[in-house]
């Protein structure tokens, strides 16, 4: 990746827009940027199987619960681990839209290339 992806016109109807290895060049990282409407709530954020990522709030107060965070308010500025395979439901506190970036990775290298590689084959002509 060589020039900068404005993923804020991406965002459509899940409310997120992904950068992936494929558009990065990366090949064990990915972000995700969400919007959360006013008062929002139930949006559901499940890292994957061999991954975790990193919930950072650009803006706006978003409540965080789950049985791996308990309840938390995350506000404008932090930032929270998610585990993998653990479901965590966020919800916007406030009457503006909210922002946040989930940084993710994952955490077996070859767990991600058989994957890769399981795309690469399910795209592949037949």
């Amino acid at each position: 990746m060589t020039n900068p992806v404005d993923l804020s016109k991406r965002v459509g109807s899940s409310g997120e827009a992904a950068l992936g290895p494929d558009e990065s060049g990366a090949l064990t990282t990915y972000l995700l940027y969400g919007v959360l409407a006013p008062y929002e709530t139930g949006r559901r954020l499940r890292p994957g199987s061999g991954r975790e990522e990193i919930l950072f709030v650009i803006n706006g107060d978003l409540r965080l619960e789950g049985p791996a965070v308990g309840e938390m308010v995350c506000k404008e500025g932090t930032a929270v681990l998610l585990q993998e395979g653990s479901d965590q439901w966020l919800s916007n506190l406030t009457n503006g839209a909210a922002r946040y970036v989930l940084a993710g990775g994952f955490t077996e290298p070859a767990r991600f290339y058989r994957w890769m590689q399981s795309q690469q084959l399910a795209q592949a002509p037949r």
